[in-house]
């Protein structure tokens, strides 16, 4: 790509703005964009469906996924990532570059490209491997306990559940025993970039009362407190963790990663891993400039 020939003789305020060297790397359910500008900007990135693969069909608001800003400073190289897009599907993104030392409606101002894009598709199994009462809170043993586990999104602000609830009731069981009904993996399509594993185990203070269990299901969002608590007819601890799920291609197996409530009561423990798939079925590649003769190139505006 040649480049841009810039007048030497103090000529600075007759350039116009120019977006130069955009690449665009695809990865699970997002993009990141880096490019440089002529002059400092604040660039704006608008993302739609590509589903005619023609710009002017698809490019509508009808098909946008995405808006967002790059930054509040004045820049001329650039780097963003767009999260939170559709996994495994094909892209526009466009680019919006205005000058920033020169005023509105200045012919030096504007600049714009767009190029097609896409993201892979990420799906997770989340791995129980094992679950151990550590203090049941029943200094008798043979306690009756009631155990939960959910993945929440860690992307979002609902932080909404992405299996349905793994529940597990023991009528006796004593410290230092493991919940081998906890044990499974749970499949997340097209998991975001960060999940919670939560772990919540409550003992009875009686006997189990069966179901329905009174309103004691966790919830269907994130909870706010994972500390533990207590009534006339139970006592509770919860645990989470934030696992970074990879975003290129290929599988990975993470490290254990360990739940535990701690000294709370009850204690517990739980291993976890997450196995990971990304996969790109919409055949998406990185978007680098075509190579033309000297003059730039034009992509779209």
């Amino acid at each position: 790509m040649g480049e841009i020939a810039i007048p030497k003789a103090g000529a600075w305020n007759v350039v116009k703005q120019g977006i130069h060297g955009l690449t665009v790397v695809p990865e699970a359910g997002a993009i990141t964009i880096t490019f440089t500008t002529t002059r400092p900007s604040k660039p704006v990135f608008t993302v739609w469906r590509r589903i005619a693969n023609v710009a002017a069909q698809d490019m509508v608001p009808a098909n946008q996924v995405a808006f967002s800003g790059e930054t509040t400073t004045p820049q001329t190289t650039h780097t963003a990532r767009i999260t939170a897009l559709p996994q495994g599907l094909p892209l526009w993104l466009r680019v919006d570059a205005a000058a920033e030392d020169v005023p509105a409606g200045d012919l030096r101002r504007p600049a714009s490209l767009f190029c097609p894009t896409g993201t892979f598709v990420r799906v997770c199994l989340a791995k129980i491997l094992s679950v151990e009462v550590l203090n049941s809170g029943d200094s008798g043993g043979g306690a009756s306990m009631l155990f939960q586990f959910q993945v929440y999104n860690g992307m979002s602000s609902e932080g909404e559940a992405l299996i349905p609830t793994k529940q597990a009731d023991v009528d006796s069981i004593d410290n230092g025993e493991f919940v081998g009904g906890m044990v499974g993996e749970f499949k997340i399509d097209a998991a975001p970039d960060t999940v919670v594993p939560y772990l919540e185990a409550l003992h009875w203070k009686g006997s189990f009362p069966g179901l329905p269990l009174k309103g004691r299901q966790i919830g269907d969002t994130l909870p706010s407190d994972t500390g533990s608590g207590s009534d006339d007819e139970a006592e509770w601890a919860g645990c989470l963790a934030r696992a970074a799920l990879p975003t290129g291609l290929g599988s990975t197996t993470s490290g254990a990663l360990i739940l535990s409530t701690g000294l709370l009561v009850p204690s517990v423990e739980a291993r976890l891993v997450f196995e990971t798939i990304v996969s790109n079925p919409s055949g998406i590649s990185t978007f680098t400039p075509p190579r033309l003769p000297p003059g730039g190139f034009v992509i779209g505006s």
